[in-house]
């Protein structure tokens, strides 16, 4: 049985492997990935709100 710093060692392994940007070098996230990164930012927002922090876009 694997212990568990050689499996996060195998996990950031195949984390550095995947590479975001495709030919042209453009950043090309993959679904799960842009979804984390959705979730992540609402969580953000949501805990702005909360402390009255709000971010309002500008009038362009």
């Amino acid at each position: 049985m694997k212990n568990r710093n050689r499996q996060r060692a195998n996990r950031k392994l195949k984390e550095e492997l995947l590479d975001f940007r495709d030919a042209c070098g453009v950043k090309d996230p993959t679904p799960y990935e842009a979804v984390k990164e959705i979730v992540a930012e609402m969580k953000k927002n949501k805990e702005r709100s909360r402390h009255g922090i709000h971010e309002y876009v500008s009038w362009v």
